[in-house]
């Protein structure tokens, strides 16, 4: 059985035992507007405006079979990581956290005592290294830049409201299915 049958076999077992299966990234993502491709007169020079900004705005974002969770933070650390755990504990009291092998996931002591703490209700499983193709949520980042930073926003506020609104509304993704 590969990699991906072992995280579909996993699914299945959590959902069994009333787990909700969450697949977590984190993201930074830059007030100046990202480039695309797009349709212009022949020898014409389309502008592509920009702020100038070397602000960036921190996301934490998990995906679930019908639901998606976002949210700023001030910085990405084991911190804001364990915030945003206790967050979707608070909603929902058994939660599986599959995330990658980020420094502050894999190897931060607060976050093994947190976890260890809520061993009953939390579990926070590591996706394997160098494989950021596994990890769903990876998909979302990919929409959210596509769709949502091409436009120049006015400032940090509204593009992270921008970029929650898009992940959490339009986002979605079957777990199961993308773990064939």
């Amino acid at each position: 059985m590969g990699i991906q049958g072992t995280y579909k076999k996993k699914l299945k077992n959590w959902n069994n035992e009333g787990y909700r299966v969450f697949a977590e990234d984190e993201a930074i993502i830059s007030m100046n507007p990202t480039t695309r491709k797009l349709w212009a007169p022949k020898g014409s020079k389309p502008i592509q405006y920009v702020s100038g900004s070397h602000q960036n705005v921190y996301f934490f974002c998990a995906v679930s079979d019908d639901i998606s969770y976002c949210s700023t933070v001030d910085w990405i650390n084991e911190d804001t990581f364990i915030k945003f755990l206790k967050y979707l504990l608070k909603r929902y009291k058994k939660v599986v956290a599959i995330a990658d092998r980020a420094t502050y996931h894999a190897k931060s002591k607060k976050v093994k005592m947190f976890v260890k703490k809520h061993k009953d209700t939390l579990i926070l499983w590591l996706l394997p290294k160098r494989l950021p193709e596994l990890n769903p949520m990876e998909q979302g980042w990919k929409s959210a830049r596509k769709n949502v930073t091409y436009k120049l926003f006015k400032n940090t506020k509204k593009l992270g409201y921008a970029v929650k609104r898009h992940i959490q509304r339009e986002f979605r993704m079957n777990l199961a299915k993308f773990w064939r």
